[in-house]
C-alpha cells in the first residue's frame, strides 16, 4: 500500500482533518480537497462511485455535502467553515481523558430540532436511492455558516438489506446475533437507532451513558446495558426525547416516516429547502476544481 504525497501548497489553504480514510485540506472559502491517506484505498474509491450515484440522481438534496469534481485519488468538496456537529457539541463539554467532567451549555432547542429534521431529511433521501448511510454520527455531520446540518463521509454507504457490518453503540444497535459477530441487515432499523443516539447527544450534551455521572462507571457496564436493551431514561413526552426513543426502538417502518415525524418539530420550519448552488453554478466549480487538478499536477512535474 502507496502513501499518498500532500496536495501541492499551491492549491491549498489550511490543513483541516485527518479521517479514517483521507486527509481534507480547505482550498478556499468554497472547496474543500479529500484525498486519501493510502493508494488504491477501496474505501475513498467506494465514496467516489456514491458521489457518481448522488448526481445521477434528477434532484439534489440540501442536506447532503456536494462535490464538485473528483478522481479515484481526490474529491472535491463543498467547504463549510462550521466544522463537524461534534466538533460543536465537544466546545460545550468541559473533557478529561476522553471523559465528559460537565455539560457547559446546550444548543438552542430549536437549532436541535431543525437539526434533527435536516438528518432525517438526509437519510430519508438516501433511502430513496436504495441506500443507508451506514456510519451516522456526529463526527460525519458538517455545519455551514447559517449553522445548517450536512451529512458528509459516504466511504460507508450500503445498500438497504446489505449485511450489517456493526459498529459500537451507541451508533449501532446491539441485536442478539451481535455476540456471534452478526448485526442484522442495513435499513431503517440499523440509521434511525444512530440517529436517536446523535438526538440524545444534542439534547443532553453528551453521548448516551458517556455523561459526567457515568464517567466512573467500570468498563463494559454500558455494553451491558446496550446488549439487554436498557435506554438511557428519557421523557416519552417530550417531542424531542420522544423521538430518541421511538428511534432506539425501531418504531419507524421508513426513514421517510421518521421524517414526516421530525417535519412536526417546531424547528423545522427553519430547514433549508433549496441546495446551496444550482445545477449552473456546480458545472462551474467542476471546471474550476478541475483546473485545480491539473495546477497541482504540473506543479508536482
Amino acid at each position: 500500500m502507496q502513501r499518498v504525497p500532500n496536495p501541492s501548497r499551491q492549491i491549498t489553504k489550511r490543513f483541516l482533518l485527518l479521517g479514517a480514510v483521507g486527509w481534507v485540506w480547505q482550498i478556499d472559502d468554497e472547496i474543500a480537497l479529500k484525498f486519501p491517506r493510502h493508494s488504491p484505498s477501496d474505501e475513498f474509491v467506494h465514496e467516489k462511485d456514491i458521489y457518481d450515484t448522488f448526481d445521477r440522481h434528477h434532484q439534489p438534496c440540501p442536506h447532503v455535502l456536494q462535490s464538485f469534481y473528483r478522481t479515484e485519488i481526490c474529491l472535491f468538496l463543498q467547504y463549510l467553515p462550521g466544522g463537524s456537529l461534534l466538533d460543536r457539541l465537544q466546545s460545550n463539554q468541559t473533557r478529561e481523558k476522553h471523559k465528559v467532567i460537565s455539560v457547559n451549555r446546550l444548543e438552542d432547542r430549536r437549532l436541535i430540532e431543525r437539526w434533527t429534521t435536516e438528518l432525517c431529511a438526509a437519510s430519508a433521501w438516501l433511502e430513496t436511492l436504495g441506500l443507508v448511510h451506514g456510519d451516522l454520527r456526529p463526527a460525519n455531520m458538517l455545519l455551514g455558516k447559517q449553522d445548517h446540518l450536512k451529512l458528509a463521509d459516504f466511504d460507508s454507504v450500503a445498500r438497504i438489506g446489505d449485511t450489517a457490518l456493526g459498529s459500537a453503540p451507541p451508533w449501532a444497535r446491539l441485536r442478539p446475533e451481535s455476540a456471534s459477530g452478526g448485526f442484522g441487515l442495513y435499513g431503517p432499523e440499523t440509521e434511525q437507532f444512530a440517529i436517536g443516539s446523535v438526538v440524545y447527544y444534542m439534547t443532553r450534551g453528551f453521548e448516551p451513558y458517556e455523561g459526567p455521572e457515568q464517567s466512573d462507571w467500570p468498563a463494559g457496564v454500558a455494553l451491558d446495558l446496550w446488549k439487554r436493551q436498557k435506554f438511557p431514561e428519557v421523557r416519552p413526552d417530550d417531542a424531542l426525547e420522544g423521538l430518541t426513543l421511538s428511534c432506539w426502538r425501531g418504531s419507524f417502518a421508513s426513514l421517510r416516516l421518521l421524517q414526516e415525524a421530525a417535519m412536526r418539530l417546531s424547528g423545522s420550519e427553519d430547514v433549508a429547502v433549496a441546495v446551496d448552488w444550482s445545477a449552473e453554478r456546480r458545472l462551474d466549480m467542476g471546471e474550476k476544481c478541475k483546473a485545480l487538478l491539473e495546477q497541482a499536477t504540473q506543479s508536482q512535474e
